[in-house]
């Protein structure tokens, strides 16, 4: 092999996607054909609008969730909404034995699997010298290892196809402090370093892993709860939120979910393939003074 042809294997020339080129930004976001997995999409925040922007530009989707009547509303909803395939199934993301069999009768039911969005939740809000043994394992469980789960499930199905894209629902607050989410925030940092460290171990063999960080999202339900909120948890919560958009939010609002999903969905999607490793960010410019 001469030493041009070094220099063009080393730079990849070979591999260089030169189909886009004369396409529409638009054509590289169809996901026609896709098969994507949303954990935690059964109820009325991130994950059923991940969901949906998926199915939205075409993948057939596995909607998992605790809540197995939740899944089944969504995917029954997803279904009628955009005329794809959603498959749901109840799962506790917290059991790694679960994770992997969901994952498993996921990929059985769609016929394969391209996308992972992993994104459980679990969090208690409160003062760190008040958190328990209980508390501290429930949200790092919640907000870290449970979606280390969902990747490794994942995983096991991508590699043998030497292909695959995982996205990991981070926060801002993985970026930021703030008084009362010490253990969370924690948790979504280690989220976004996993991010890093797992696109570095795979993206050669032909995983990519990326992920997003929302910062304050509202739903109507919980709108509705702050808005007549009464109880110490629910003041809290509300004179947080307040102090966030006046202070450190530069575009003076709350986001909706479907926000934050749009960025997922074109993760999700061709037009994203040379981005690897990175969380971005999808938080109004939130931010510490």
């Amino acid at each position: 092999m001469t030493s041009q042809d070094d220099f063009a294997q080393t730079m990849g020339f070979d591999r260089l996607p030169e189909h886009i080129i004369d396409k529409r930004v638009t054509d590289l976001m169809d996901l026609t054909g896709r098969k994507a997995i949303v954990t935690g999409a059964g109820g009325g925040g991130l994950g059923q609008a991940i969901a949906n922007r998926l199915a939205g530009l075409g993948a057939d989707v596995a909607v998992i969730d605790i809540n197995g009547d939740g899944a089944t509303h969504r995917a029954q909803e997803i279904e009628r909404r955009w005329g794809t395939r959603a498959v749901p199934f109840q799962a506790d993301l917290s059991d790694w034995d679960q994770v992997h069999d969901v994952v498993n009768r996921s990929v059985d039911a769609l016929g394969g699997l391209d996308i992972m969005i992993n994104n459980p939740v679990q969090v208690v809000s409160d003062a760190f010298e008040n958190h328990t043994k209980a508390d501290i394992d429930y949200t790092v469980h919640g907000s870290l290892t449970m979606l280390m789960y969902g990747a490794h499930a994942a995983i096991e199905h991508f590699l043998p196809q030497g292909r695959g894209r995982i996205v990991n629902i981070a926060s801002v607050g993985g970026r930021i402090q703030h008084r009362g989410l010490t253990v969370y925030n924690a948790s979504k940092s280690g989220v976004i370093g996993f991010t890093r460290n797992l696109a570095h171990e795979f993206a050669l063999r032909g995983i990519n892993v990326l992920g997003v960080a929302p910062g304050v999202m509202i739903n109507p339900l919980l709108r509705d709860i702050l808005a007549n909120a009464s109880d110490e948890q629910s003041l809290a919560a509300k004179g947080s939120m307040l102090e966030a958009v006046d202070k450190y939010i530069q575009l003076g609002r709350v986001s909706l979910p479907e926000e934050v999903a749009n960025m997922v969905a074109y993760l999700s999607t061709e037009a994203a393939d040379y981005m690897c490793g990175q969380t971005i960010d999808v938080a109004g410019g939130q931010c510490m003074n």
